[in-house]
């Protein structure tokens, strides 16, 4: 419900590089089928990552009001959501962090500036 999208997506020659041809072409093959389990059937390239692949990684939250309501209304996953606390998150809207990321032959390196992450640094830039 917090996170109704994919974690990621390749970009290249565009934003969404390849997005046209579908999910299940570009980000699976004979070998990497798509997972039909909660949360990992949004996953939008499950491939084995390769050196050259440049992706994003987009982890964030949202609080979708009429999600929330429509859960709420079906007793989704009550016995892990505190409904009654979530009401006061609403009118939030969401926050969503994007890093774009290279592969390496031996890991990885975040492209562009770094941002603030922790709290402590989100708290330190929003004070100024």
């Amino acid at each position: 419900m917090f996170f109704p999208h994919g974690l990621g997506h390749l970009i290249g020659l565009d934003v969404h590089d390849m997005e046209d041809l579908g999910e299940d072409h570009v980000g699976y093959d004979d070998k990497t089928k798509r997972s039909d389990q909660f949360g990992f059937a949004y996953l939008r390239f499950a491939k084995e990552l390769q050196p050259g692949h440049v992706l994003t990684v987009e982890p964030g939250i949202y609080f979708i009001p009429a999600l929330i309501d429509k859960w709420k209304r079906d007793e989704k996953l009550i016995q892990f959501i505190d409904y009654e606390r979530i009401e006061k998150y609403k009118d939030f809207g969401g926050i969503r962090i994007e890093d774009n990321v290279l592969v390496t032959e031996d890991g990885s390196r975040v492209l562009g500036k770094s941002i603030p992450k922790k709290v402590r640094e989100v708290e330190e830039i929003t004070a100024k």
